[in-house]
């Protein structure tokens, strides 16, 4: 495939996938027909003619109607049938070409190509679905021009100083020296065996509403008369069968957890081609793209007691609007010991974790004590009308005051020439590891409590940061925290 301004289709067969995508729908209208118990049953069929006559000329237009150039200097994309898009995207400005196939797509041999740029936060175009084949020509000669539009022998200052441009035409398939990380199918199944997944566990006991079957029953199904005496047992005790039931959502939970990451992260590799983290994973999906290194704002290493415990860490990068659904977070090593971690994110940044740690004031125990205590109060409190038992929630002062010390022990801070690091969290521990020139703003926070105690809440910010998990240093005394922006701020402006 050549830049030219002779216009393009989609793959033949995107027609027949989008009336497959389709059918679920119309077998669903269908349903009471089908059933033939329902005396509105008519109106169904009506509907799904309608339905049928509406939906499929739809995706024959759409097809029919689409186009797309690749020009030397843009990638233009006209879509629509009522309403008429046209998309005029700058091949200087892509940023990421991200190449997905689900089973449907491997199947037939296509690909969903999504083209991302600066800034975007989703796709400024999606070609759905061209050939296998076809998606990586496109790549290869949006990469191409990109490369024409560089400055020979111009080093990118976004890199850091042992990451080089590759050579003109290089391909993935000629990058495995550049592999930074790489795991295994066995790697692939710990991962998931350390993910829970709540999701699951709640639509469990959300379908169980709906069904709302017996437990005895149901074990007698699946034991048949092998069990005849624990079946008896179980039916002589609710509570034996309500601790079967939570254990089946929490089994529900964990084994669906490591379905998911199998599925997610199967093969999973990065790699780097140039100034572009290059990224592959996927069993029934496959997705293939890649993270501008100068996109990345800040790296998160990411861990919890029993992932710890057995020197596992997750690294996740925070970027700028690649995708919203992911919350500008991509994840680079789902599960990886810290000297891996360490390795990537030297080969990225050239920056390395801190050896030593700066602690917040120990003012931060009492505040968090007398903070949960008082909540503890009024939820005990507030019980205390209907049930006079709930005095023994007082019981969990001493968990309180464990809970306070070791949240103390693990909040810190590092700031060094050309980074800034701070950890924090007890049951999730998250360590951000932030490079200077990233930063936006600085945020120096007290509330009316932190004032009387001379404390204050320092955050940072970096571009696509997540306002639900802040890079935040809490309960720094307030001469410190205002020393740390001067030190970092002076870094720019030593004027």
């Amino acid at each position: 495939m050549k830049p030219s301004n002779e216009p393009r289709r989609l793959h033949p067969l995107t027609l027949v996938q989008r009336t497959i995508v389709s059918l679920p729908a119309l077998i669903f209208i269908l349903l009471p027909v089908i059933r033939g118990s329902d005396s509105t049953a008519w109106f169904n069929l009506v509907f799904a003619f309608v339905y049928a006559l509406v939906v499929l000329p739809w995706i024959v237009l759409y097809y029919v109607r689409f186009r797309y150039w690749i020009t030397p200097s843009e990638l233009i994309i006209h879509s629509g049938v009522l309403t008429r898009r046209k998309r005029n995207i700058p091949i200087e400005r892509i940023q990421n070409i991200e190449i997905e196939q689900g089973p449907m797509q491997r199947i037939l041999r296509t690909a969903k190509v999504a083209v991302y740029t600066a800034g975007s936060a989703s796709a400024e175009g999606v070609l759905e679905y061209v050939s296998l084949e076809e998606a990586r020509e496109i790549r290869a000669v949006v990469r191409e021009i990109q490369q024409e539009f560089s400055v020979s022998g111009t080093r990118n200052p976004d890199l850091p100083p042992s990451v080089e441009p590759r050579e003109h035409g290089a391909s993935a398939e000629d990058a495995d020296l550049d592999t930074l990380f790489a795991m295994s199918p066995k790697r692939v199944v710990l991962a998931g065996v350390f993910r829970f997944s709540w999701l699951y566990m709640a639509g469990f006991f959300s379908l169980m509403q709906y069904v709302d079957p017996d437990p005895t029953v149901v074990f007698a199904w699946l034991a048949g008369a092998n069990f005849e005496e624990w079946s008896q047992i179980i039916e002589a005790s609710p509570w034996i069968a309500g601790m079967l039931v939570v254990g089946g959502a929490v089994s529900l939970g964990w084994l669906s957890g490591i379905a998911v990451t199998m599925n997610r992260y199967h093969r999973f590799r990065v790699r780097l081609l140039g100034d572009k983290l290059h990224r592959e994973h996927g069993l029934l999906t496959l997705s293939e793209g890649t993270i501008p290194l100068k996109r990345i704002q800040a790296y998160i290493i990411r861990t919890n007691p029993l992932m710890k415990r057995f020197g596992w860490y997750r690294l996740e990068l925070q970027t700028m609007g690649i995708d919203l659904k992911q919350k500008g977070f991509q994840v680079a090593a789902p599960l990886a010991t810290m000297e891996e971690v360490a390795g990537i994110i030297s080969s990225l940044s050239g920056m390395s974790l801190p050896s030593e740690w700066q602690p917040v004031s120990r003012l931060t125990v009492r505040r968090f004590i007398i903070r949960n205590t008082i909540a503890l109060a009024v939820v005990i409190a507030s019980i205390w009308w209907w049930w006079d038992g709930v005095i023994w929630g007082a019981a969990l002062l001493p968990l309180i005051v464990l809970m306070a010390v070791l949240r103390y022990r693990n909040m810190g801070y590092s700031a060094s020439k050309g980074e800034l690091a701070m950890r924090k969290g007890v049951f999730r521990k998250h360590v951000w590891l932030i490079p200077t020139p990233k930063i936006q703003t600085f945020s120096l926070t007290e509330s009316f409590f932190q004032r009387r105690l001379d404390l204050s809440t320092v955050y940072v910010d970096t571009a696509g940061a997540s306002p639900v998990s802040p890079a935040d240093i809490v309960d720094l005394p307030e001469e410190a925290a205002t020393r740390l922006i001067q030190e970092v701020y002076l870094e720019f402006n030593p004027d």
